[in-house]
């Protein structure tokens, strides 16, 4: 800011002015258009007025010594328009001493981003009836994954898994292949403790080498 020239301090006045007025246009930039008691003026939104203005607020504005006037309160909304905190530039919430903080909302409750959404923690814990995931890919990538789980549902038109290493521990399993089921693998064994039966309307055993049946009982026919 220039320094004043001697012939303005005459003109300064010895305390800031403050007013109330209602908002009659918003310009880019949150610079507002006011009617007051002493007239309309333009006034900027204050840096610590996190409200972004709408028309009809009924706002506090401050003129200071060299009379620049600023927005620096939203006193009352009559219109039913929804309350938009506005940060301008790079901004960051901080909560001092790990005191922690919460957000609690009676209504729906949305986070967006045009660019990239992260979340970094040592731990994330989130508690929900329904969670519902949507996204064009998804990525997991853990040490470790664990899932509990009474019930369970997967529906794709395609689902690729690669593990170097597989576990499963069931009670009970079944599975239903309309088509094709192949399994491709350098040795296949399968175990079972008391029945295992194969059925089909044709069956076909093919081996290049050797085919060993050996039982107590053997039954052909």
């Amino acid at each position: 800011m220039d320094a004043l020239r001697s012939d303005q301090a005459s003109t300064l006045r010895p305390h800031p002015l403050h007013l109330e007025g209602e908002i009659l246009e918003v310009a880019e930039g949150a610079t507002c258009t006011i009617q007051t008691a002493t007239g309309v003026l333009r006034a900027h939104r204050a840096l610590s007025c996190l409200v972004w203005p709408e028309v009809g607020d009924r706002v506090l504005i401050t003129m200071g010594l060299n009379d620049e006037a600023f927005v620096i309160a939203i006193l009352e909304r009559r219109a039913t328009l929804p309350l938009r905190l506005v940060l301008p530039g790079e901004a960051a919430v901080e909560v001092d001493g790990g005191a922690g903080l919460k957000l609690r909302i009676d209504g729906p409750l949305t986070l967006g981003s045009r660019t990239h959404l992260s979340v970094d923690s040592p731990k994330v814990s989130i508690r929900s009836d329904r969670l519902t995931l949507i996204g064009a890919r998804l990525r997991l990538i853990a040490r470790e994954a664990l899932a509990s789980l009474r019930s369970s549902r997967l529906i794709g038109d395609l689902v690729e898994a690669t593990a170097e290493r597989l576990n499963l521990a069931l009670s009970q399993s079944r599975r239903t292949v309309r088509d094709l089921d192949q399994v491709h693998a350098g040795s296949v064994e399968i175990r079972a403790e008391q029945v295992a039966r194969l059925s089909s309307g044709t069956l076909l055993a093919d081996a290049r080498h050797l085919v060993k049946i050996d039982g107590e009982q053997i039954h052909l026919g």
